[in-house]
Parts: structure tokens; C-alpha cells; sequence
């Protein structure tokens, strides 16, 4: 009896092990780590689920060998997955972005961090897991992190983003938080991002703010993490300009400033 009890335990643990694997996938537990950055480089991502933006512009990044990494958000249904099977044809990555799309200080309030993570991540990850997709980032949603859910995310994944405002007198280049010496990127799980939606428009993202940043990143062998959302010449909500955003793969083009998607970053 006591044999019949131990492997009863034995296939309940294997089979938890592969529940596991199906709803987190192997990011954050894997050996086979991208190798060591040689250099600094720009991690562009884009948030939500602006799928036709995002396809359209597909021609753009190639014309500037950029790749990029798409955080969706919501269902992980026909359409998404359709969507991120392209990108991830073309070089690009895909992450998660939360079913619900909320503040997660604002969630902590009434729930915990154990909650957030089985309602907002792991419905996404089973099915991006289905898909054959496995994500190793996390963005969250209005930028709007909490040390307890980055403590429960980073189990599940290698990086998070989120992203801090700046005073519109500043520079980009004035906030260490934006960039991280490449030798160090492996021990930093919570990315600071950038946003640059209507650039060059605002005045915190103005074109020279943005190419300071670019700059900086270059010649001192930093990854600068900046985020936008809807790729169109006139959108509604969070929108760049396909002429805006090649402003930017342009002028990292010049500064020889490679594109990481967040699976390239150990």
C-alpha cells in the first residue's frame, strides 16, 4: 500500500510539473539563455492589440533590419494568434500584456499578487502555449507595476516593462532608470520604458530628446527600452506615425544601435 501511495505521489507530481509547463512555459525556468549582449541596443515594443498597425508596418522595420517585440492584451484568440504567428515570422516577438488590461496597483487593492497572475497571465499563457508561443516578458498595463506582482511575474518571466513619466523640461538622458549597461541587463528584470507615442509632438519625446537617448544608449553600451501602441498617420487614443517611428530606426540605424526583442535579452 505504501509502494501504491508513493507512485501516486510520483504521477501527481509530473503531472503538475506539466501543468506548469503548459501554463508558464519554460521562460523563466530554461538553462538555454540567449548568450551575453555585445553591445547596447534599443528594445522597442508595442502594447495592446493594434493587430492591422502592427502587419502594415512589417515592411517598415525590415527596410531598418529592426526587430520588435508586440505585447498583446486580451484573448488570446484566432485573431491574436494569427497576428503573432506572422510577427514572429518576420523576427519579431511577442509578450503579455494581461487579459484585462488593468492597473496593477490599482487590482492589489481588493485581490493578491497569486490573483493577479491566475486571472490576468495565466489564461493568456495556456493559449500562447497552445499556439506553440512561449513569452518571455511581461508589459504592464498603463505602466503601472507593484513590487509584489513584479516578485510573482518574474517566476513566470525573464523581464517585465513598465515605464516612468519625466519632467517635459528634462532630457530622456537625464533618467538613469531608461537605461541599463548591457552587462548588467541579465540581473535586471524590471525594465523602465519610454514611452514615445506622438512623438515628435510632445514635448518629452521631442525628436532631439529622442535621439539624445539613442545616443547615449550607443556610446555607452546601454539598453533603452521605449514603448508606443498604434502605428497610423492619424489615430485615435496611444498612436505613433509611421514616419515618426522611422525617425527613430533611422537614426539608430546611424548610430550602428541594434533592435533586442525582449527574447533576445538574457
Amino acid at each position: 500500500m505504501q509502494a501504491r501511495g508513493e507512485y501516486a505521489q510520483v504521477v501527481k507530481s509530473v503531472i503538475l510539473s506539466l501543468v506548469a509547463l503548459l501554463i508558464f512555459g519554460t521562460a523563466a525556468y530554461s538553462e538555454d539563455l540567449p548568450a551575453p549582449l555585445k553591445s547596447g541596443g534599443v528594445v522597442l515594443t508595442f502594447d495592446d492589440r493594434n493587430f492591422d498597425d502592427w502587419l502594415a508596418a512589417i515592411p517598415l522595420f525590415e527596410k531598418y533590419h529592426a526587430n520588435a517585440t508586440f505585447f498583446i492584451s486580451g484573448a488570446i484568440d484566432e485573431k491574436a494568434i494569427a497576428t503573432a504567428l506572422e510577427l514572429k515570422q518576420h523576427g519579431h516577438a511577442i509578450g503579455s500584456h494581461s487579459v484585462h488590461h488593468l492597473s496593477a496597483i490599482k487590482y492589489l487593492e481588493d485581490h493578491t499578487a497569486a490573483d493577479f497572475v491566475k486571472n490576468e497571465i495565466e489564461p493568456q499563457m495556456i493559449a500562447f502555449r497552445a499556439a506553440g508561443i512561449t513569452p518571455t516578458a511581461f508589459a504592464y498595463p498603463m505602466s503601472r507595476n507593484h513590487p509584489e506582482t513584479d516578485k510573482e511575474l518574474l517566476k513566470i518571466f525573464r523581464h517585465l516593462r513598465t515605464g516612468k513619466g519625466i519632467d517635459s523640461q528634462r532630457g530622456i538622458i537625464d533618467y538613469d532608470e531608461f537605461f541599463v549597461p548591457v552587462e548588467k541587463i541579465k540581473e535586471t528584470g524590471l525594465l523602465f520604458g519610454k514611452g514615445i507615442d506622438f512623438a515628435p509632438v510632445r514635448d518629452d519625446r521631442s525628436f532631439e530628446k529622442i535621439d539624445a537617448a539613442l545616443t547615449r544608449a550607443a556610446q555607452n553600451r546601454e539598453i533603452l527600452t521605449l514603448y508606443a501602441h498604434q502605428i497610423t498617420p492619424i489615430g485615435k487614443g496611444n498612436f505613433i506615425t509611421p514616419s515618426a517611428l522611422e525617425h527613430v530606426l533611422k537614426k539608430a540605424k546611424a548610430l550602428n544601435l541594434p533592435f533586442f526583442t525582449v527574447d533576445q535579452l538574457p
